[in-house]
């Protein structure tokens, strides 16, 4: 299957969760229940999915090395959004360091992301 059509679903998450994002950052603390639950679903979802993409693919075996390390970044940067997210919402006020992370880790994700689907999409190209 191509690799554009396997990553539009977890593009939209992402898109969406950025969405809600900025929506419970609107808001402030304490966050709206149910704005924060469904920025944290649909994070988990987002998450699944592009994973369950990801080794359809059969990563090891097809992907260049750089790929797989800028995959691996990306994959670092969400354990990092979900640790400052928690961090963010267990706290009573929200530490700047966290929300300065929060906010800029997103960006990373994406290149890193971005990154590793333009090397896959080229190794691709010169194969056929």
């Amino acid at each position: 299957m191509n690799i554009i059509k396997l990553l539009i679903g977890p593009g939209l998450l992402f898109l969406a969760l950025t969405g809600f994002g900025f929506l419970v950052s609107k808001d402030g603390k304490p966050y709206n229940s149910l704005l924060f639950n469904i920025h944290k679903l649909i994070a988990l979802g987002a998450v699944i999915l592009t994973g369950i993409r990801i080794f359809k693919l059969d990563p090891l075996n097809t992907f260049p090395n750089l790929a797989l390390l800028l995959i691996a970044l990306a994959v670092l940067g969400v354990i990092g959004m979900f640790a400052t997210g928690a961090v963010m919402s267990i706290m009573d006020e929200v530490p700047r360091a966290a929300l300065l992370v929060h906010r800029v880790i997103p960006a990373v994700i994406l290149l890193a992301f971005l990154g590793a689907v333009y090397l896959i999409i080229k190794i691709q190209l010169e194969t056929l």
